[in-house]
């Protein structure tokens, strides 16, 4: 297989990375991950990256489970799993929004590529599930960022029903950000980063970085690292241009510094 499996394109700020392998469910090869990481690492000037794949049955089925060499050592095969969690490490330090368009069903590893996105906005037919439990193994992986978004008795439910969890219940519990009706999920996603790619990029990058520390510390260091955060991002030239942007009734310029 080819880098083609994943279309990299960058256009008014939106780079997308379109996972296209429909005859294979989407899944996730060595050939979807590895141009996904360099593109989530090095991401140009884009102002949002945004993931989407082919078809509209399923959006994807988690890892290719055929496509792993036969021949491959234990420690070759360790190597390769650990492709999803560099992905989603490089989603977190992303310096712009990931966000994911989600159709269809959304499956194991699928499941944890989303959880992954900034935001994920699904069509309303759209399910998620992990079905690792009925062969005999277990979502390792996706457990450590599902018990980050949901409760543990949700969480655990999940994992260990197997059952394909409807897009509304999903957005209930925490999975997902927008559910939109299918026939509107091009449009409605189009909109979402098209907004996205016309925030100020400084206060954007300082914000998710923050936001994302915040969350792995306890609430007294968290709320000092904020206040540090703010009072950088104040000294900004973008700062002081949005406020007299609102103070003159003028549309913003946003220079990125």
């Amino acid at each position: 297989m080819s880098d083609s499996d994943l279309q990299v394109t960058s256009e008014r700020g939106v780079l997308r990375l379109h996972i296209d392998r429909e005859p294979k469910r989407n899944a996730l090869s060595g050939d979807v991950l590895r141009p996904m990481l360099a593109a989530l690492r090095e991401p140009g000037e884009a102002r949002v990256v945004l993931i989407t794949s082919a078809g509209d049955r399923v959006f994807c089925s988690g890892a290719d489970l055929v496509q792993m060499a036969p021949d491959a050592t234990g420690l070759e095969v360790h190597e390769g799993r650990g492709l999803l969690r560099e992905v989603v490490l490089a989603m977190r330090a992303c310096p712009v929004p990931v966000v994911a368009a989600v159709q269809g069903l959304c499956l194991a590893g699928g499941v944890g590529l989303v959880l992954g996105c900034d935001l994920v906005i699904a069509a309303d037919d759209a399910a998620f599930g992990l079905p690792e439990v009925d062969l005999g193994l277990w979502p390792f992986m996706v457990s450590a960022l599902l018990g980050r978004h949901v409760s543990p008795k949700r969480a655990m439910e999940m994992m260990l029903s197997a059952r394909r969890v409807p897009a509304r219940e999903a957005l209930e519990m925490g999975l997902l950000s927008r559910v939109v009706p299918a026939a509107d999920l091009r449009a409605e996603t189009d909109a979402l980063v098209t907004a996205l790619a016309g925030k100020p990029p400084v206060a954007v990058r300082l914000g998710k970085a923050a936001f994302h520390a915040a969350m792995e510390t306890t609430l007294a260091p968290g709320l000092e690292a904020m206040q540090a955060q703010l009072s950088l991002l104040n000294t900004t030239e973008d700062a002081a241009e949005g406020v007299g942007a609102f103070l003159q009734k003028r549309t913003p310029e946003w220079k990125g510094r």
